[in-house]
């Protein structure tokens, strides 16, 4: 009976070492430099990091709930840019005027005025540097 105590309480101690299954725990952060490219930024959490070939992209929402994708080249040669995000069913979207980004399926798809202009394999990466 000690032993299958022991077990599960080392259990317990593991998954909140790993923020645990339900999630439980503080959300990571927005990196500063992105979440200061955000409107009311400040304090907003990171949903998710992608690379691609040459480019990153970052999800963040504000504390206010609202989600932003910020897009940059991964060398830094020119500045990021923010976007509003939705969540979609299949992943999120942003819209830079006539620009939509798709995130869907490991996948970033690109339109311009409704035409696809592009298609970049995304790797997940847990934080932007």
């Amino acid at each position: 009976m000690l032993f299958l105590l022991g077990l599960a309480a080392r259990g317990c101690d593991s998954a909140k070492g790993s923020g645990g299954a339900s999630g439980a725990g503080p959300a990571p952060t927005c990196p500063d430099r992105i979440a200061a490219e955000l409107p009311d930024g400040d304090g907003a959490e990171l949903v998710k990091a992608f690379r691609t070939k040459n480019k990153q992209i970052t999800l963040c929402r504000t504390a206010a709930g609202s989600l932003y994708y910020y897009g940059e080249f991964s060398d830094g040669r020119e500045k990021g840019i923010a976007m509003r995000a939705n969540t979609t069913s299949s992943g999120y979207e942003a819209r830079n005027g006539e620009y939509r980004y798709v995130i869907h399926d490991g996948v970033v798809t690109v339109y311009e005025s409704g035409r696809q202009i592009g298609e970049e394999q995304l790797t997940p990466e847990p934080s932007p540097s």
